[in-house]
């Protein structure tokens, strides 16, 4: 990329980034449509000169086109701002200026979503908005003639998609704007100070001193820096560049090192308080606090690492792993003192929240903390050059979550005008013959082909358009309910085919995508259990008593560990065979079941299978595991 241009992009993107901090502060206060207006068009001209086509002076000019149409585009919605909120919905035909800048929006997020996601999205959206404007013909086809409808016609898509609160500028991208994007600079500007380094040097000293320590770090360190970054990807490039060379000098196969990176990067989504960008949507679409959803996700997520945990501690007792030397993995306390501030910018945004205030004043308010607390000690000062470099940075993956957004807006604008979110859930509850449990799995089906391959952000939005409602009408907790289609939507990173982060740590493990997504995928088996759990037991959303909570925890738990058990075969020193490993995962059945007989059978089996394995090997003791 030329100096220039590569100046530019910066120059924008901390333009960008300061223009968010601007108004998300006390004392700025602008309409909602200027706000997002802004957010994508400051995004559509970074974005196209991020993502410029490669080659000469044609390739480079249509890009130059492409800047120039935003401005046109998006700039009219900024200007005429005022007018548009008062436009009568579908009421009136638009004008060839009207038609030309909708349109031309619509385009101009299209192929900077082909540019930035990939074909998959794009190619629904595309199939949507075919799906809008030939509906009607859908009920000459037997198959089809369930989702037809009556049709939209052309001022129709241009009023929804441009005109209102409910297309490209509807609530995805609102939530983009007013929540995620400064969450994402948090999480940039904390790396670039010295966070990330911090939080897996603390985490490497703290778990070094077991069994399979770098394993256990990558656990632990993923989920602490999803608190920053959100992105399953980007946990893999950061912490997995550490974590799995680490894991394969220690003994660990490169295909089981990949995976157990994959899989603890993924688990940083779902880890409070940020969750990546899909929580804050779900916020709003259920309109609630944003406490309230991160304090819903904090067992769930809990239960999501303890089995990775256990799955890791037993592979490295099956392997006789050794913990790190001291020297490798230093001291734990010597570690937290040298970088303990770098903990504040994280207290400040949790003490905004739970005093009540609103995401958007508690991620500025953590933003400020952040780029004051390098300047506390004088061994964490950086140069001013330094901050702007993550601003940039986070300006940079903001532009590509509000691409996403916008691009999500398309299909729930259909969504919407057509009816289709109605047809899908009546389609969905008749398939599943009014039984909550058959709806929950063709949700989990309908989540990993609606995710395949797509960023977790538009994979929620898609799921809790058609999806959850469905959940919702056959009596799931509609919190649950939305909560279940986002863990899968987060679980589609580690789903082959298409296992985006087992692909981001496969180069690093020095082996194959498809070797390590089919081992992340089995490594995350209990992790696939756990929304049934808590759609079931509504307790570990934190509803009930705390009577209730501590007796569905224990066996939720009990449930995941036995699971991880039998899927790595091995307990109390030696190899478990099939007959102790399907009365592991019968007793992790009866374990998640409410009925307490039941669950006292699993407890019983649990006991006489490790006691026949401990007194009675089913096969060979081993020299190199413990119990």
């Amino acid at each position: 990329m030329p100096l220039t241009l590569d100046k530019t992009i910066a120059a924008l993107a901390v333009c960008l980034a300061l223009f968010h901090l601007i108004v998300a502060s006390p004392f700025v206060l602008l309409p909602d449509l200027v706000l997002r207006g802004t957010h994508l068009l400051l995004s559509l001209v970074i974005g196209f000169l991020i993502y410029g086509m490669v080659g000469g002076t044609v390739r480079k000019g249509v890009d130059g086109v492409l800047v120039a149409l935003s401005i046109i585009c998006v700039g009219y919605l900024i200007v005429f701002h005022s007018s548009i909120v008062v436009r009568p919905p579908w009421t009136q035909s638009a004008t060839p200026m009207e038609l030309f800048v909708a349109i031309g929006t619509v385009v101009l997020v299209l192929e900077l979503t082909r540019r930035t996601l990939g074909m998959a999205i794009t190619g629904l959206c595309l199939v949507f908005i075919l799906y809008g404007f030939l509906g009607p013909s859908l009920r000459h086809v037997e198959i089809l003639r369930p989702l037809a409808h009556s049709g939209v016609d052309l001022n129709e898509f241009v009023d929804q998609m441009y005109f209102s609160f409910e297309g490209i500028f509807g609530v995805a991208l609102g939530v983009s704007t007013n929540f995620i994007f400064l969450f994402v600079v948090f999480g940039a500007l904390l790396q670039v100070i010295g966070g990330g380094d911090f939080f897996v040097n603390v985490t490497k000293a703290a778990t070094g001193a077991t069994r399979g320590g770098p394993a256990k770090m990558a656990v632990v360190a993923s989920a602490l820096m999803g608190t920053m970054s959100g992105s399953s990807v980007a946990n893999v490039a950061t912490t997995g560049a550490i974590t799995i060379p680490m894991m394969k000098r220690l003994g660990y196969p490169k295909t089981f090192a990949g995976a157990v990176e994959a899989v603890a990067s993924t688990g940083g989504q779902i880890t409070p308080p940020i969750m990546g960008a899909a929580a804050f949507l779900m916020a709003a679409i259920l309109g609630v606090s944003y406490q309230e959803v991160i304090t819903a996700a904090a067992l769930p997520a809990l239960l999501f690492f303890a089995s990775l945990f256990a799955a890791v501690h037993w592979e490295a007792l099956k392997h006789g792993l050794q913990p790190m030397q001291r020297s490798a993995r230093g001291a734990t306390w010597r570690e937290f003192k040298a970088g303990w501030t770098f903990l504040l910018p994280l207290v400040v945004i949790m003490s905004f929240l739970m005093m009540g205030y609103t995401p958007t004043l508690s991620a500025f308010f953590g933003v400020m903390a952040t780029l004051a607390t390098p300047f506390l000690r004088r061994s964490t000062r950086v140069s001013p050059a330094v901050l702007a470099k993550g601003l940039e940075l986070g300006a940079r993956a903001g532009v590509t979550v509000a691409i996403a957004c916008a691009s999500a807006g398309i299909i729930v604008g259909i969504v919407q005008i057509s009816g289709l979110g109605f047809r899908f859930s009546s389609l969905v509850i008749a398939f599943a013959d009014g039984n909550l449990y058959a709806a929950l799995f063709l949700a989990m089906v309908a989540a990993f082909i609606f995710g395949m391959g797509m960023p977790t952000t538009p994979a929620y939005i898609i799921q809790a358009t058609l999806v959850a409602p469905a959940l919702v009408d056959l009596g799931a907790d509609p919190l649950a309910a939305h909560l279940f289609v986002f863990y899968y939507a987060v679980l589609g990173q580690i789903t082959p085919p298409v296992a985006v982060a087992a692909f981001a740590a496969a180069p690093i493990a020095g082996t194959s995508s498809t070797s390590v997504g089919w081992r992340a995928f089995a490594l995350g088996v209990p992790a696939y259990v756990i929304p049934f759990l808590f759609v079931a037991n509504p307790e570990l959303l934190g509803q009930g008593t705390w009577t209730d909570l501590v007796v569905v925890l224990a066996r939720s738990g009990i449930a995941i560990v036995c699971l991880s058990i039998m899927l790595t075969g091995w307990l109390g020193g030696r190899p478990l065979r099939w007959l102790g490993r399907g009365a592991f995962l019968i007793s992790a059945v009866l374990m998640i079941t409410p009925s307490l007989v039941l669950s006292a059978l699993g407890l019983a089996a649990i006991i006489c299978v490790w006691l026949f394995q401990r007194y009675e090997p089913f096969g060979p003791r081993s020299e190199r595991g413990g119990a």
